[in-house]
């Protein structure tokens, strides 16, 4: 006989459909964009790469001249030839000095264009930092939906052990109702049946905690309730692991940011190199003073303006050895730079092919799963009509039972974890 439900369980399940009612969907393909976007690793990528870009434009604007505008006031105090009485007398003269100056670098060494080829190649290596932590970001979603969907299907199995539970329950208690068991086997398989459901709860607990990371890697507002479903396509069948090794080492943004570091390593040795050669400026100026011990003031004005053009050489001869030192620092973080590069294609190949691996790994174990599950769940049915017909006991119908709900468990644990071992062979190649 079915329990009857109390009107607080009635109000409990309305309030659960009205909550599930209220729910706001995020599918994997919007979560991934707003990993993309509100990831606090990529909003620090992209403030480096900010910071890059007008770095860059600042190298840029160099090849400009400079042009500014001088002025200067002042007093002098001492002795001046006053021409009303004949003599020397004390004063005090004001003069004032205005200019327009500009100048311009004609050759410095190669060194601007040195140090912007190094800039860009900083901003192209940062823009590709951010890609990688996009990549990143999107990889700790895939996890959080891997744990949501383990989690989900842990409950669906515990939930299904749980009718299973409750029906041998029912058949339990007829059977002891007509004297053909014992008595104690009630209380036994209550035990059980709450065991079940104790999983049952732990389930959602665990589910109910991913979600809450996932709504903190998101960056979504916690008062609200969401649901993340779990994908179910497959995608393409996956390829040999030498012809995705070869598009990780092609696509892989942290690569192609590796070796546009050892690019700015190199640009920055020959800006440090440009230390040793000349340097030719061009300077102009253009400007009008005023003095108080001349006569008129509109009039000075017009009768001081002057201006000269100038050009200046610079030869290093000694620098005590900055230049030397900026060279070799360059040179070394180059060659660290080339070290680190090789290093990481090596990982990302090795990245490529543990995926790969466990990939093949999971659906080979998804597929002996299925004949466990098989196997187990004919075990279970034999069981329990011996135990019907009297032959076994309950506890041989536990026993058979646990094994069942343990591979059907381990069965799709398999399957999700599978699934979602795809996108994250995706991610390991660079294709996400």
């Amino acid at each position: 006989m079915a329990p009857r439900l109390s009107l607080a369980a009635l109000a409990a399940a309305a309030l659960l459909a009205a909550s599930a009612s209220a729910q706001t969907v995020v599918p994997l393909d919007d979560a991934l964009d707003l990993a993309r976007t509100r990831s606090i690793d990529v909003l620090r990528a992209s403030a480096t790469v900010a910071s890059a870009r007008a770095s860059a434009e600042a190298v840029d604007d160099r090849r400009w001249p400079s042009l500014s505008l001088t002025s200067g006031a002042g007093q002098r105090y001492g002795l001046a030839f006053d021409q009303t009485v004949g003599g020397l007398t004390q004063s005090t003269t004001e003069e004032v000095d205005v200019g327009l100056r500009a100048s311009y670098v004609v050759f410095d060494g190669f060194e601007r264009r040195a140090q912007a080829r190094s800039t860009d190649a900083t901003l192209r290596a940062a823009e590709l930092d951010r890609a990688q932590a996009e990549q990143r970001a999107v990889a700790a979603v895939l996890q959080g939906y891997l744990a949501v969907a383990q989690a989900e299907a842990a409950r669906v199995v515990a939930a299904s052990a749980t009718e299973a539970a409750e029906e041998l329950m029912a058949e339990v208690e007829t059977l002891v109702a007509h004297g053909a068991r014992p008595a104690v086997e009630v209380s036994q398989q209550r035990e059980r049946v709450a065991a079940a459901q104790a999983r049952v709860l732990m389930a959602e607990r665990d589910a109910a905690l991913a979600e809450a990371g996932l709504v903190r890697l998101l960056g979504l507002e916690p008062a609200q309730v969401y649901a993340f479903p779990s994908p179910t396509a497959l995608g393409a069948p996956v390829a040999e692991v030498g012809v995705l090794i070869e598009r990780a080492l092609a696509a892989r943004p942290d690569l192609r940011a590796a070796s546009v570091a050892v690019e700015a390593a190199e640009a920055d040795g020959r800006a440090a190199r440009a230390g040793r050669l000349p340097q030719v400026a061009l300077s102009a100026r253009v400007g009008t003073s005023y003095s108080s011990a001349s006569p008129g003031f509109v009039g000075q004005f017009g009768d001081n303006r002057g201006g000269g053009v100038g050009v200046s050489v610079s030869l290093p001869i000694f620098d005590r050895g900055t230049t030397r030192e900026r060279t070799r620092l360059a040179e070394a973080r180059a060659q660290a730079l080339r070290a680190e590069a090789d290093d990481a294609r090596r990982a990302v190949a090795l990245d490529v092919r543990e995926a790969h691996v466990r990939l093949t790994s999971l659906e080979d174990q998804a597929a002996v799963a299925d004949v466990r599950v098989e196997a187990a769940d004919a075990a279970l049915a034999a069981e329990r009509a011996r135990y019907a017909a009297g032959a076994v006991t309950l506890q041989a119908v536990s026993l058979a039972e646990s094994r069942a709900v343990e591979a059907r468990a381990e069965r799709e644990r398999l399957r999700v974890s599978a699934r979602f071992q795809r996108l994250l062979l995706d991610v390991a190649v660079g294709d996400a």
